[in-house]
């Protein structure tokens, strides 16, 4: 390197070329584009480190480290006993003009030999390979990519990962993800009416109306979904006082309100009428607008009402409001099942579907009813609609947070630790999507923090969790913690089909149950950081067992498949030889491929399964004995457990061999070719015995394991 970067100095030190005068244009301006005073020669070489990073180690420095570094004392070992004769290892470890070196005994052609790399000098490496413009902040994985055909050192892929996640760059960028969302906490039901009531504004709605109004204040009750809205011109804290006040002399003065933390909300004014009346006003978490969902929901809904006039009323809209309302609380709501008219009055609302079919019908003379009767009846009916509609809307409730649990993770947060916040503003293309490092100063609740922003205006704010994680910092990272002597800890454990594939990290993708500890599910982080590689959506292969068979060729013609499933055959054969898992042949064996369509498809998109119908295969396979578990003996066996961990493999079929004599008997034919399997594929009659016969190996031996195979 020290070779390299003076020549990429000098070339850079020469002038910058200038251009003719004959080639700039005549009508441009000149003091619009003013030339550049040419960069003085330290500009330039302060310029070419920034692009190229700081010069590296002289070749002797780095004999003398590689001789002298206790990380390295297991390959030095390993040379000494190739040097003596041990071939036992798949990588050769060799001293060479004084540096030391690894190479695959059979390496693929063009792949260059392996420089092994001393603790002091990695960290030089890695920024090269990942901070500097020429790297250019890439993942993980490139970064590996980057750096795995030149150079190596032992557990080079958890230092790449470590490097990579403490970046400032790509952590304020977002390059790095945020963190899982939190599970969702529904708000208690409650079953009085106005009891507590949502509030929000809604606009500015522009061009304003005739009247000047540009504004509409927002109050939905959380037990009867009823809601109420007033036009407003401006949203000061009088004149939403006034708007309120209107409301409530017709419903009452509620016990609790929720807002958000409008400049209007929180004043003065509102505060002490609030105090005035005996009201509880509770404010929202900065950013976090889901706590007042109910609220957020309808004003949707209403501006999507507004949207939906006629163009010639839609400046009117201040006027039909009550029109929009009346429609909107004459649908029974899904949550609770009842229309807010219903809930509040006791009784449905004569509307213009009621007066039509009215006006048809025969009019009905309406039975005399004496007035306490009606009273008692409409107690008795408010009582009975209140009790269903808590137990409808607590129902939905728990289907809600069902869903939205599924990937949900509860992040913790320590005091003093230091953390990203998301900028509650969509940014520029060019601009961080996070801020900070901040710190925690106090824990609120399961999913709000006090945070020091170390802001003038706000230099403390409670923020939700979702807003927040966690900040990594490279300081304190320790490249490379000495291994034991004499170990040898191979980064190339990844056979060929990873080498040539991208690939998702899915550790953070593990859910955790919510009943662990901290410290147990940081044990339970820790154990699946050190087994990472394990996580991948590309699958492995065994050479502990091999699918084998022995029978006459079978032969089947090709299903006509219609044009528009003609591309997915295509690109789904390219994948499996991208994989490696499939192969061109010549086999007499043949048999059909197959289109089904996914039962769980993303996005509403109709998503197909590439499969091979080997039914005339199957007929000529003598049938494997090996027992495969009952899933009710499984459930019998796991009724004492305290808790229950699932390991779902990546396409696990595919992680076992087929025997060079098996592979011709995969063999199915497209119309682009004809191809046979290089692992066990999916329809096989006895692919679960012998997948169950592998795992039953693996887990020999943990009495607290089960094995199921689910067939999709």
């Amino acid at each position: 390197m020290d070779q390299v970067l003076p020549k990429a100095r000098a070339s850079r030190s020469k002038p910058l070329p200038t251009i003719p005068p004959s080639t700039v244009d005549s009508t441009s301006e000149e003091e619009e584009f003013p030339p550049c005073a040419e960069p003085t020669p330290e500009e330039l070489e302060a310029d070419t480190a920034e692009l190229l990073g700081e010069g590296g180690p002289a070749r002797e420095e780095l004999s003398v480290a590689q001789q002298t570094c206790p990380t390295l004392e297991g390959l030095r070992q390993q040379a000494v006993k190739q040097a003596n004769g041990d071939v036992s290892d798949s990588h050769r470890v060799y001293w060479e003009d004084n540096l030391l070196y690894t190479e695959h005994r059979d390496p693929k052609p063009g792949a260059a030999r392996r420089l092994v790399i001393p603790q002091e000098y990695r960290k030089f490496l890695l920024t090269l390979a990942h901070d500097i413009p020429l790297a250019g902040h890439l993942g993980q994985m490139k970064t590996w990519d980057r750096l795995v055909p030149l150079f190596h050192w032992p557990r080079m892929s958890e230092d790449t990962k470590e490097f990579c996640k403490s970046c400032e760059t790509c952590q304020a960028s977002g390059k790095t993800g945020g963190t899982p969302k939190a599970p969702l906490i529904p708000l208690p039901v409650v079953g009085v009416p106005f009891e507590r009531v949502g509030v929000d504004i809604v606009g500015p709605l522009d061009p304003p109306t005739a009247s000047g109004n540009r504004f509409i204040l927002v109050v939905v009750d959380h037990a009867t979904r009823y809601p109420e809205a007033i036009p407003l011109r401006t949203t000061t804290a009088p004149a939403v006082a006034k708007a309120l006040l209107g409301i409530f002399s017709r419903v009452g003065f509620p016990k609790e309100v929720v807002s958000d933390r409008g400049s209007n909300f929180m004043s003065a004014y509102l505060k002490a009428m609030w105090k005035e009346c005996g009201v509880t006003y509770k404010f929202t978490t900065p950013y976090h607008p889901q706590t007042n969902g109910l609220v957020e929901r309808f004003n949707k809904t209403l501006k999507g009402m507004i949207m939906g006039l006629p163009e010639k009323l839609r400046r009117r809209w201040d006027i039909l409001l009550p029109c929009l309302l009346f429609a909107y609380r004459e649908e029974p709501q899904k949550g609770v099942g009842f229309s807010p008219f219903e809930l509040l009055f006791g009784h449905p609302v004569r509307g213009p579907l009621t007066l039509v079919k009215e006006g048809w019908e025969q009019p009905l003379k309406a039975p005399k009813q004496d007035i306490v009767d009606y009273v008692l009846g409409l107690r008795s009916r408010m009582a009975e609609y209140m009790k269903k509609a808590s137990k409808n809307l607590q129902a939905s409730q728990e289907l809600q947070k069902q869903w939205h649990d599924q990937k949900a993770v509860l992040v913790q947060y320590q005091p003093g630790q230091k953390v990203w916040v998301l900028e509650p503003v969509a940014p520029r293309a060019l601009q961080d999507k996070w801020s900070g490092p901040h710190t925690i100063v106090e824990k609120k609740s399961e999913v709000t923090y006090l945070v020091d922003l170390g802001t003038a205006r706000s230099p403390l704010r409670v923020l939700h969790v979702n807003r927040l994680k966690p900040y990594y910092d490279r300081a304190d990272l320790t490249l490379l913690m000495a291994t034991d002597e004499g170990q040898e800890e191979d980064t190339d454990p990844l056979p060929d089909l990873f080498s040539s594939t991208e690939q998702d990290a899915l550790v953070e993708g593990v859910v955790l149950a919510d009943c662990l500890t901290a410290e147990q599910k940081d044990h339970c982080l820790n154990l699946l950081g050190q087994f990472s590689e394990l996580f991948s959506t590309v699958p492995g292969t065994t050479s502990w067992c091999e699918h084998t068979g022995d029978s006459l060729p079978v032969k089947s013609k090709i299903y006509r498949q219609p044009d528009h499933v003609r591309d997915c055959i295509k690109q789904e054969v390219q994948k499996m030889l991208e994989l490696g898992v499939v192969e061109h042949s010549d086999s007499p064996w043949a048999s059909p491929v197959v289109l089904v369509p996914k039962p769980n498809s993303k996005d509403g998109k109709k998503e197909m399964r590439f499969c091979v119908d080997y039914r005339g295969l199957n007929l000529v396979t003598k049938t494997d004995a090996h027992p495969i578990p009952r899933a009710d003996e499984l459930i019998d066996t796991l009724a004492s457990a305290k808790y229950l961990s699932t390991f779902d493999l990546t396409a696990g079929y595919w992680q076992i061999k087929l025997s060079e004599d098996a592979k011709s008997k995969t063999a199915f034919s497209t119309i682009g070719g004809h191809y046979q399997f290089t692992v066990m594929p999916f329809g096989l009659k006895n692919a679960p015995a012998t997948f169950q016969r592998l795992v039953n190996t693996v887990l020999q031996g943990l009495e607290l394991s089960v094995q199921h195979i689910w067939t999709i």
